[in-house]
C-alpha cells in the first residue's frame, strides 16, 4: 500500500514540472548556427544577438501561465511586412523601425524526464497559423534556461532566458537589435 501512495504521490508530482516555467522570461541571448554531421556546432556559421531581458521596449518576453497557456510579447522589431503574398512568401513594402509589440499566443507541457518543453504557438503575423516546437531545455533553475530548437536538418536556433518576474519593469531603452528572419525558428520565424 505504502509502494503504491509513493508511486501516486510521484506521477502527481511529475505532472506539474511545467510549473518552473510560470512567469515571466526575457531573452538574453539568441544563437543561430549550423551543426555537423557529428551534431556540434559549426562555429563559422554562429550568429548571435544579445539582449536586455528586461527591457520592455526592445525586447522578446515569454509569458507562462499556470493554465499551460502564454503569449510571446516581441517588442524588437526592426521593419514590418505589409501585404503578405502566400504564394510568393513576400510582402509589398516594408514599415521601418514600426513602434509594436507582437503577441502570439502558445500552449505547453513540459516533459521533465526528457528535458523537453513542447509550445504550440499561434502566430497572426503575416498570416494566421500554428507551430508545434520541441525545444531541448539545458540549465533550468528557478532564474534561467537554455533552450535549443532543431528547425531545420543542420539548423539550431539557441536562447538563453531569465526570469524577470510575473510583472515587466521598464528599463531604459535601447535601439533594436536586427536580427535576421529565420523561417522556421522560434524567435526569428515571425
Amino acid at each position: 500500500m505504502l509502494l503504491a501512495f509513493v508511486a501516486t504521490l510521484f506521477s502527481s508530482c511529475s505532472k506539474e514540472d511545467y510549473k518552473s516555467f510560470v512567469g515571466t522570461w526575457g531573452v538574453e541571448k539568441i544563437e543561430y548556427f549550423n551543426i555537423d554531421f557529428a551534431g556540434n556546432p559549426i562555429a563559422s556559421s554562429l550568429e548571435s544577438y544579445t539582449y536586455d531581458p528586461n527591457d520592455t521596449n526592445n525586447g522578446i518576453h515569454l509569458v507562462f501561465k499556470e493554465d499551460k497557456t502564454g503569449e510571446m510579447r516581441d517588442s524588437d522589431i526592426d521593419s514590418l511586412g505589409v501585404g503578405y503574398d502566400m504564394e510568393t512568401e513576400t510582402f509589398d513594402h516594408y514599415i521601418p523601425c514600426p513602434d509594436t509589440v507582437l503577441v502570439s499566443r502558445f500552449t505547453y507541457s513540459y516533459d521533465k524526464d526528457e528535458s523537453t518543453l513542447y509550445m504550440t504557438i499561434r502566430y497572426t503575423y503575416p498570416y494566421d497559423y500554428k507551430r508545434v516546437y520541441e525545444m531541448k531545455i539545458s540549465d533550468l533553475t528557478d532564474n534561467s534556461f537554455v533552450y535549443e530548437n532543431a528547425y531545420g536538418l543542420d539548423i539550431t536556433e539557441r536562447a538563453y532566458l531569465k526570469r524577470i518576474s510575473d510583472t515587466p519593469t521598464k528599463s531604459a531603452s535601447k535601439p533594436s537589435t536586427k536580427r535576421p528572419h529565420k523561417p522556421g525558428s522560434f524567435l526569428g520565424g515571425r
